[in-house]
């Protein structure tokens, strides 16, 4: 381990960060064939596979190298921050969302607040579990399912999103059953005219005029029928205990999502 080169430690993270050799690519500004021999020459060096490729992820070793290089990667962050008093929040933090969040309510947001912290960089996974949170992945998630405790994550409720009946005509818009454990899934009817596999899906299907269905009213806009009283359903911030006081994450949580708390409760 000990002639493992930092850039090659970096561009493991950032290959488990994006998910592929080709997403890390992107993101680094090099071509694919190197990112694959630094992963590989990483792996030599340390005598573990670290990556079996899109679909596998990181392996259980992977992951514990993953852990130390987050913790470099963040001490550095908070020792440049901590020689340039006079500059706002800097460093790069990893937001992991549900996926209709994405487009609904953080980009939107992000292009609005970035200013206040012009230093900043974000990723954001969109995602339904928690596990890359817990596993180091991400320093932030934004969750509607209360997650259960683990460890030091300290989980707060941000609010209520009121979700609104949308939509117009006799037919119905709604989940498959792999997707019945959503409260909105049981708040239609038992035999929907459309079901489809998420809230983006469910929101572009009203919209295109195929039916009914319950949405949150922020993303309903002018289709929200009036008249009925409206549902709701809370959303959950979960922090990483090793990365919560850092100033790049503070300024996410206190700058960045209360416009996202604003937004989804208009």
């Amino acid at each position: 381990m000990r002639d493992a080169h930092w850039d090659d430690l970096r561009v493991f993270q950032v290959v488990a960060d994006t998910g592929s050799f080709a997403g890390a690519a992107k993101a680094l500004g090099q071509h694919e064939t190197t990112v694959a021999r630094r992963i590989r020459r990483l792996e030599r060096q340390v005598s573990h596979v670290l990556w079996r490729g899109q679909n596998g992820g990181v392996t259980d070793e992977g992951a514990v190298l993953l852990n130390h290089v987050r913790t470099m990667t963040d001490a550095a962050q908070q020792a440049d921050a901590a020689l340039s008093p006079s500059q706002g929040p800097r460093g790069h933090v990893r937001l992991t969302v549900v996926p209709w969040l994405v487009e609904a309510a953080i980009l939107p947001l992000w292009a609005q607040w970035r200013g206040e912290a012009p230093d900043l960089s974000l990723s954001v996974l969109g995602r339904h579990d928690s596990l890359s949170l817990m596993h180091g992945q991400a320093d932030i998630a934004l969750r509607f399912a209360r997650p259960e405790a683990h460890g030091d994550v300290v989980i707060r409720k941000l609010c209520d999103v009121p979700f609104v009946l949308a939509g117009h005509g006799p037919d119905w818009v709604g989940y498959v059953p792999e997707m019945a454990h959503l409260p909105q899934a049981g708040w239609g009817p038992d035999s929907p005219n459309l079901r489809l596999s998420d809230q983006s899906g469910v929101t572009a299907a009203v919209h295109a005029g195929l039916g009914q269905a319950w949405l949150p009213r922020c993303v309903a806009g002018d289709l929200a029928q009036p008249g009925c009283a409206p549902r709701s359903r809370p959303l959950w911030v979960l922090t990483h205990p090793r990365t919560r006081k850092n100033a790049s994450v503070v300024a996410i949580v206190s700058g960045l999502l209360p416009l996202v708390v604003r937004h989804l409760c208009s």
